[in-house]
């Protein structure tokens, strides 16, 4: 069997992939081999990976729980902070406050010749952020090159604005181009990619920090993330460390906040689960 990726590309099915990616969900092994089973009885010459992932995640639904078929959703969670990019941007200044950084988005700076506004800056660093709300888009090099230009205007002001850019970081929610990579490894800069690299990649930061989208919870549809969203609301820890008055203050019904409280507590058990089973690693 053949797997149709987003950019056309073929590429022969590997169900390590599948099992991997089962396993980081929490999803059991009786439940791993009836989706390997049910995919092979399928008997497709091709299918596309959004067709793949859709016949996975019923099936984590309905064999396993809505809880894990959330955290197999996370890539789609995370497009799901559209439309804009500016709710990822907070999303990203949130990862980075976790990670002992102080940080603003959204910031004016004035370089020697021209202003730039950034997305994400913190004491000696700036993200510049590329958000996609689809799959199968790549950041191309002229994202990179772009922000390592806005990079180089700006630390040549410093002297002269009391600025201090020391590090520059392009974060993104699906995956660089080679050219990128090579061009961040010879420049020395922080790329932050769905995959790359390692334990720097955004899916495994939100994994094993659970760093976990509000867009992640079952009862979060597209009015409960508006309201959410409005108020800067981004992660599940945020909604379960708000008291219910302070929910409903913003809008949400008894009902909501209920249903919220409820996807919270079982969303972070889960994860908990999965850690616990995987021993920490991804």
């Amino acid at each position: 069997m053949k797997v149709v990726k987003r950019n056309g590309d073929l590429e022969d099915y590997n169900p390590e992939k599948v099992v991997k990616s089962l396993k980081n969900s929490g999803v059991s092994e009786s439940t791993i081999n009836k989706i390997l089973q049910t995919i092979k009885d399928k008997r497709f010459d091709s299918i596309s990976t959004d067709k793949l992932y859709k016949i996975v995640y019923q099936l984590v639904k309905k064999l396993e729980n809505k809880y894990n078929a959330s955290i197999y959703s996370l890539k789609q969670a995370i497009m799901r902070l559209g439309p804009d990019g500016y709710t990822f941007e907070d999303y990203i200044a949130k990862i980075f406050a976790g990670e002992g950084f102080k940080v603003k988005t959204r910031q004016v700076y004035e370089s020697n010749c021209i202003t730039h506004e950034l997305d994400v800056v913190g004491d000696d660093f700036f993200v510049e952020c590329k958000y996609h709300n689809s799959g199968g888009i790549t950041s191309g090099i002229k994202d990179v090159m772009y922000s390592h230009a806005r990079f180089l205007d700006l630390k040549d002001a410093c002297k002269n604005k009391g600025y201090h850019f020391r590090k520059l970081w392009v974060a993104t929610n699906t995956k660089f181009s080679d050219e990128c990579i090579d061009y961040g490894k010879y420049w020395g800069l922080k790329l932050m990619s769905w995959k790359y690299d390692g334990k720097n990649s955004l899916s495994y930061i939100i994994d094993t920090k659970h760093y976990f989208p509000v867009t992640l919870l079952p009862s979060v549809g597209r009015e409960v993330f508006s309201l959410l969203s409005r108020k800067n609301i981004l992660l599940i820890t945020e909604v379960r460390d708000k008291s219910d008055e302070e929910l409903k203050s913003i809008g949400l019904s008894a009902d909501e906040v209920a249903k919220l409280r409820t996807d919270c507590d079982n969303i972070i058990e889960a994860a908990k689960k999965i850690e616990k089973i995987n021993g920490g690693k991804k």
